[in-house]
């Protein structure tokens, strides 16, 4: 098949799915509407009376000067706009579970989890894609197969808490916590085992970049040339066994990874073979699969699930990528 005809065949495979979603969401989402818009307009109306409420309240207690009128202003200014953040996320889930199944049904072959624990992340350290993190958060993982090879992707929020000592000494500690990394996962089985650990690390930067290592923290691992300009501008290649690696980063492999990282903006891509799975690390603000909103029509939704099809697409795409490589 020719890369015409195989791109040809994607789209066409791309509209049915399109097609097959909006039947779908006409006769799964769209009897849903009602009940959902009235599930939005209560949760509207505790947003607003905390997140609007709350900070006015918590002024006028503020002004009257009393202790007890002090406590409750203090506590109004704290909890109110919290309290109407947790609103905004209940609304959000309870829309995505109308949305996010009938999504997954339409593509076939994919099924989404929320709020997993664990999961794979201590590969990521591993394969050195990460830097040490003290907590993972995984949300929306969905896992699947295409074209028979298996497949999980997720989103990752990736944490490190660092504790100081004032002068005050240990009762003086303080401890911050910082965003490592916040993206997307992607897991994708390899047809045969890789024995030794291969890593295709973005630039480092001074900042926008801390779940990276530093190249002297790549301990009993070596850098290797590859005769790509645009690999080398975007990428490196570091391995224990030079050999080997370069039996599997062929020079279609690191073309295909030079216009991954290329298109994955300033930042760029991180990627590593783990024995039997290929790891990639594209980071990402915010959250990718949010469905819905407070303040936004449900009619939106029709919109919100087909850049829902689109987003989880992208792992389809991935795969088609590396096969072709």
């Amino acid at each position: 098949m020719t890369d015409a005809e195989a791109d040809r065949e994607r789209r066409a495979a791309d509209a049915a799915r399109r097609e097959r979603l909006d039947e779908l969401l006409n006769d799964r989402v769209a009897p849903k509407l009602a009940e959902l818009r009235a599930k939005q307009r209560r949760y509207r109306g505790w947003a607003l009376f905390s997140g609007v409420g709350g900070p006015v309240l918590g002024g006028l207690c503020l002004a009257v000067g009393d202790p007890w009128a002090i406590f409750l202003g203090l506590s109004a200014l704290v909890f109110g706009p919290g309290h109407a953040a947790y609103v905004a996320r209940r609304y959000h889930q309870a829309a995505r579970a109308v949305v996010t199944p009938v999504v997954c049904e339409a593509i076939g072959g994919i099924t989404h989890e929320e709020n997993v624990r664990g999961g794979d992340v201590h590969r990521l350290r591993r394969a050195k894609l990460v830097t040490p993190f003290s907590s993972a958060e995984i949300d929306d993982v969905f896992q699947g197969s295409h074209d028979g090879i298996a497949f999980v992707m997720m989103e990752l929020h990736l944490q490190r808490v660092t504790r100081t000592a004032s002068s005050r000494g240990r009762r003086g500690r303080s401890t911050r916590t910082h965003t490592i990394f916040r993206g997307l996962m992607f897991m994708i089985a390899i047809p045969r085992r890789i024995p030794v650990p291969i890593l295709m690390r973005g630039r480092p930067r001074w900042f926008g970049t801390p779940w990276r290592l530093a190249d002297g923290q790549l301990e009993g691992m070596q850098r290797i040339d590859i005769p790509d300009e645009a690999f080398a501008r975007h990428l490196s290649l570091w391995t224990t066994d030079p050999a080997q690696a370069a039996q599997v980063i062929t020079p279609p492999l690191a073309a295909v990874m030079a216009r991954l990282a290329a298109s994955a903006g300033r930042r760029g891509i991180d990627a590593a073979f783990d024995f039997d799975q290929f790891l990639l690390l594209l980071p990402r603000r915010g959250d990718q699969f949010r469905v819905g909103g407070l303040f936004r029509s449900v009619r939106r939704l029709r919109a919100d699930a087909h850049r829902l099809l689109d987003e989880i697409l992208t792992v389809h795409r991935l795969i088609e990528t590396l096969k072709g490589s």
